[in-house]
């Protein structure tokens, strides 16, 4: 039976998608076990099942692996926030929601180490950071989302983005940094959180009716 025209290059296609997504679940597994600067494209390669050639056929670098990887376990965390902050209408159960999203899930939290490591070169603005910067934004439009509703509702103080987001966002960092290193357990971490933003957005009692 002849092949469709086309048909070859769709396979080759395949087995690529295929070979770039084993990477980089093989790259996710890794940074779950250790520090992401000691991860080299040899260990990626063998948790793979490929040679360290066909690795770097898909990916050009490690920094290119991470960056994917990087991409890949956020585009994931932006679809289950997506999906979780539309069912909740209530501001302030929307915001604590999005609290616990964005604190990580524990000491070995994938996500949180590739942030680290963004951070750590930022200063090179290498690819790393800037899909950091990428990722970041949607973060804060999910927040400013939120604000904006919570005061138009009167759930919350009206306040600008420039008010509260760098603040708040800087505190959520730190927060997150010290669950990472193990110096602050989690409900701890979003308790503090919730704390910090109920005192700077809700109406004060008197006004409450």
């Amino acid at each position: 039976m002849a092949e469709r025209p086309g048909s070859g290059g769709g396979r080759t296609q395949e087995r690529g998608r295929q070979a770039r997504r084993a990477v980089v679940e093989a790259a996710l597994a890794l940074i779950a076990e250790r520090p992401v600067g000691e991860i080299q494209v040899q260990q990626i390669a063998e948790r793979a099942g490929m040679s360290p050639a066909r690795v770097l056929y898909y990916f050009p670098s490690k920094d290119h692996i991470l960056a994917e990887t990087f991409r890949w376990s956020e585009r994931e965390l932006t679809e289950r926030r997506t999906q979780e902050l539309a069912g909740v209408a209530d501001p302030r159960e929307r915001l604590e929601q999005y609290v616990r999203l964005y604190l990580p899930s524990g000491r070995h939290d994938v996500s949180w180490k590739l942030w680290l490591e963004a951070w750590l070169r930022a200063v090179e603005n290498d690819e790393m950071s800037r899909t950091a910067d990428g990722l970041d934004k949607g973060w804060m439009r999910d927040l400013s989302t939120i604000l904006r509703d919570g005061a138009a509702s009167g759930v919350f103080r009206p306040v600008t983005a420039e008010e509260f987001l760098p603040s708040f966002n800087a505190l959520l960092d730190g927060l997150a940094v010290h669950v990472l290193i193990g110096r602050l357990d989690r409900t701890d971490a979003v308790r503090t959180a919730l704390t910090r933003a109920s005192e700077e957005l809700h109406l004060p009692p008197a006004a409450q009716t």
